[in-house]
């Protein structure tokens, strides 16, 4: 799926090299929306005043849209359109005034990009289609960004690399007039208050069979998900064992000893009478398999998918052949129901009498210095000191837990050069100073920070998927989920003594006891030694030609020393992983760059 957004008025702007064969017009009869998308994937009604589009996993039809959208009156509140209608999709409305609003999803898997050049406002999902067509140069003062894992602090972690192009942030809409540039307003905001947990479980039990029914009615024949043995996928599968007509679960075993997930995901299959698939890491691509493919799809920005794509596509070939046309993953439920450190600070003013116990759990739990966590509860930095002080030590390889944070703790790649660390230091104390994320408490901020990540990731992955024919969602990423999960009070989020409390409430009735019950948690750290040890001479051998050596930007030698190198230690991978993404986008996107200026 991919289109165009025009304004409601003439405008020149080039035009995209691939015929792109739909099309929806303004109220005026104006071309509005111009692309490619499966029929099934767009949901519209108008009336008099407003032309309403709706672009992905749709939870309604036609009819049920025109219905909300005659409920809204003269001015409908499309902001809050995500309460009622479930799903990831892009909402699109064209007025009769000749203005537009535009917005993707929360989480960013759908994410609009737009042009700055006032003479042709052009917007489009695709921000590889507005470089293809606009041809701009890299902002190299941007690339050490790349570096930063698993992504720069808010609001720089979704900046465009493109001079003349920027990315819509999830929690804004863009905006076109009847003159003038686009432009973007906030659409949505982080809680200022929270409530107790029984207050939000129906809701979200709600929110949660409806983002997966919206799943079913668009699965052609059999709905599929990750079933690893885990809470989130397991509870996923339970939701769409009750919309699904046929029910397709896949469990990629790893064989280590300390390892259950095959034994729970089994008895998983055999309650839900599932058609389970169950295979190896070892039949698909190992993790990193595609780092050196550079070719033009991976020109638009550093994708942190790289780790898994290779085996998520061949995941998703094997999905394809057994008539699979959409596959759900669990991805954003520990980000959602299992909040970390952030939380205690939080706690401490909303329910100082439950703070003790939450210190020693988290201590027990975590195998943390009782002191350190008592110190991490009494911490009172606000948004700003913290980004501060983190920016600060940027470029630090040892990380102290437990350490509360304002946003996804960031690190710069150990392998930068000081030259990328005083650029990364400037680049976020410039961006970010008045434009953090405006939360009233920090574990909000951490976990929705993370949850962009994945919605991010989620983004590369299911582009590659659709390529085979099966579409990959994560239905914890859904607006109504996200808004309701962080609802919660943090008192009723974390509770040591029963695993993601939330997800266990909302899904109590729909999945048995004895998998909400479950202590163990699976470990697949070995799947990255095994990537690693395969592909670090390959990589070292090639380090003399990295992009980002050439600019300066990391340390060639301290790289090859650490690729021939044994590593007892994992805490090198995380960055590692990032490093190799934004090396393979600058060799394509300078390959790209070289013909665009032929």
């Amino acid at each position: 799926m991919r289109f165009l957004l025009y304004p409601d008025r003439e405008v020149i702007a080039p035009a995209p090299s691939a015929a792109l064969p739909k099309y929806v017009p303004h109220i005026s009869g104006r071309p509005w929306i111009v692309g490619d998308w499966d029929d099934a994937e767009i949901v519209q009604a108008s009336n008099k005043d407003y032309r309403v589009v709706l672009l992905g996993t749709v939870g309604s039809s036609d009819e049920e849209l025109r219905s909300w959208l005659d409920a809204g009156g003269r001015e409908p509140d499309f902001t809050t359109i995500h309460r009622s209608i479930a799903g990831a999709f892009f909402t699109l409305v064209s007025t009769s005034a000749g203005t537009t609003r535009a917005f993707g999803t929360l989480s960013s898997f759908r994410r609009l990009s737009f042009s700055t050049d006032p003479d042709a406002p052009l917007a489009s999902n695709s921000l590889a289609l507005l470089i293809e067509m606009f041809r701009p140069r890299l902002r190299e003062e941007r690339v050490p960004l790349a570096l930063i894992a698993p992504r720069a602090p808010w609001p720089l972690g979704d900046a465009s690399y493109w001079q003349g192009i920027e990315n819509v942030l999830p929690t804004h809409q863009l905006c076109a007039d009847t003159t003038g540039p686009l432009h973007v307003s906030e659409r949505w905001a982080l809680p200022r208050r929270h409530v107790p947990q029984d207050e939000v479980t129906p809701a979200l039990a709600a929110a949660l069979h409806a983002a997966i029914e919206a799943r079913a009615r668009h699965a052609r024949s059999t709905l599929s998900t990750d079933l690893s043995g885990g809470m989130d996928s397991t509870s996923l599968a339970f939701f769409a064992r009750e919309h699904a007509s046929e029910l397709t679960t896949m469990h990629l075993g790893i064989s280590v000893e300390m390892n259950d997930d095959a034994e729970w995901a089994d008895a998983a299959a055999r309650a839900l009478r599932s058609r389970h698939i169950r295979v190896s890491h070892d039949e698909f691509p190992r993790w990193f398999a595609g780092w050196h493919v550079t070719n033009e799809r991976f020109a638009a920005e550093p994708e942190p998918s790289i780790r898994t794509e290779g085996m998520h596509r061949a995941m998703a070939e094997r999905l394809s052949e057994h008539g699979c046309t959409i596959h759900l993953a669990g991805s954003g439920g520990d980000e959602l129901f299992y909040p970390d450190e952030s939380v205690l600070p939080g706690l401490r003013r909303e329910a100082p009498a439950a703070l003790y116990g939450a210190i020693r759990g988290m201590a027990t739990l975590h195998r943390w210095p009782l002191a350190k966590t008592v110190r991490a509860a009494l911490n009172r930095d606000d948004p700003r000191s913290w980004l501060v002080r983190e920016t600060a030590s940027l470029g630090m390889t040892e990380f102290e837990r437990p350490s509360p944070a304002w946003d996804v703790v960031f690190s710069l790649s150990p392998w930068a050069t000081d030259t990328a660390l005083s650029a990364v230091q400037d680049l976020i104390l410039e961006n970010t100073a008045d434009a953090q994320l405006d939360a009233a408490f920090a574990s909000d901020a951490v976990a929705y920070g993370m949850i962009t990540r994945n919605g991010q990731i989620h983004r590369a992955l299911d582009e590659q998927t659709r390529e085979v024919g099966v579409r990959y969602e994560a239905p914890f990423l859904d607006d109504a989920v996200i808004e309701l999960a962080l609802q919660v009070r943090l008192v009723d989020r974390l509770n040591t003594r029963r695993f993601k409390p939330g997800l266990a409430a909302a899904a109590a009735g729909v999945v048995p006891d004895l998998f909400l019950d479950r202590r163990s948690k699976g470990d697949y750290i070995s799947l990255i030694y095994t990537a690693f040890n395969e592909h670090r001479r390959s990589i070292a051998a090639q380090a003399d030609d990295f992009r980002l050596g050439r600019r300066g930007l990391v340390d060639v030698e301290r790289l090859k020393t650490y690729l021939q190198s044994m590593q007892p230690q994992a805490q090198h991978f995380f960055p590692f992983e990032f490093l190799l993404a934004a090396e393979r986008w600058l060799q394509a996107a300078d390959r790209m760059t070289l013909v665009n200026e032929r």
